[in-house]
C-alpha cells in the first residue's frame, strides 16, 4: 500500500470503533467520521456536531475564540488547515493542539509497543508541530500523567489505535490476544485491578494577532 493511501486509510479508520471514544465536551464539534459524530450525539445530546475537516471547517469567519485539536492534527494538511483555522478564529483567538504519547519506561510497555506495532508512531516526533503565519510563535508544554485502565479498558484502548483498526481481522484478533496474554502473564501486570500507563501530553498553543 502506498504511503499516501495508507495514511488515508488510517485517518478514516476510527468510525469502526467510535463507541470507544465517548467523552462529551461542551464544544461545537467538527468531525469527518459519521460514526464518531453519532457517538458524540449519543454521549452529549444537544451539542452541535458538524461534519467537516481541519481543511474545511463549517463555521463562519471569526466566529469562535478557540480551536482545539486533540490527537488529530497529524491527519490534516497544515498548508490548508492553518489558514482555515485562522479564518474561523476571532482576533486574538487561539489554536490549541494536544498529543498524547506513551512512555516506555517499563519492560511491559516496550513489549506492548512491539505487539501492536506502534514504535514508529512513538518516535515520529510530530507532537510539537510548527504552525506558522498568521499565528504568533508556538508556546509549548509537556505534562506527565498516569492513564489508569482496567483490563477490559486496556483492550479497548489498544483496539482504538488506527494501526490496529486497519489490520486484517485475523491479524487484529491475534494482536488483541497477545495483549491479553501480556496483561495476564507479565509479573508487573498479572493480577492487578488497574494498569497504569505512563503518559506525556505535549501541548502547543498559538495565538492570532489581536
Amino acid at each position: 500500500m502506498a504511503l499516501d493511501e495508507r495514511h488515508r486509510v488510517h485517518a478514516n479508520s476510527f468510525g469502526a470503533v467510535a463507541d470507544v471514544y465517548e467523552r462529551g465536551l461542551d464544544v461545537i464539534a467538527v468531525e469527518p467520521s459519521a460514526g464518531m459524530r453519532e457517538q458524540l450525539r449519543r454521549a452529549v445530546p444537544g451539542v452541535p456536531v458538524l461534519g467537516g475537516t481541519g481543511e474545511r471547517i463549517p463555521l463562519a469567519d471569526h466566529s469562535v475564540d478557540a480551536v482545539l485539536v486533540a490527537q488529530a492534527w497529524h491527519w490534516v494538511d497544515p498548508d490548508r488547515a492553518v489558514p482555515e483555522v485562522a479564518r474561523v478564529l476571532a482576533p486574538a483567538g487561539r489554536l490549541g493542539l494536544l498529543w498524547n504519547r506513551r512512555v516506555e519506561d517499563e519492560g511491559w510497555a516496550a513489549e506492548l509497543s512491539t505487539i501492536i506495532g506502534s514504535r514508529d508512531a512513538l518516535s515520529s516526533g510530530r507532537h510539537f508541530p510548527d504552525i506558522g503565519p498568521p499565528f504568533r510563535p508556538v508556546e509549548r508544554r509537556s505534562v506527565e500523567w498516569l492513564h489508569r485502565l482496567s483490563r477490559a479498558e486496556m483492550i479497548d484502548w489498544v483496539a482504538s489505535r488506527s494501526y490496529v483498526i486497519t489490520l486484517p481481522d485475523a491479524q487484529r484478533h491475534r494482536v488483541l490476544g497477545q495483549v491479553r496474554d501480556l496483561i495476564d502473564t507479565d509479573p508487573a501486570l498479572a493480577g492487578r485491578d488497574q494498569i497504569a500507563l505512563h503518559m506525556v501530553t505535549h501541548c502547543s498553543r498559538a495565538e492570532l494577532p489581536g
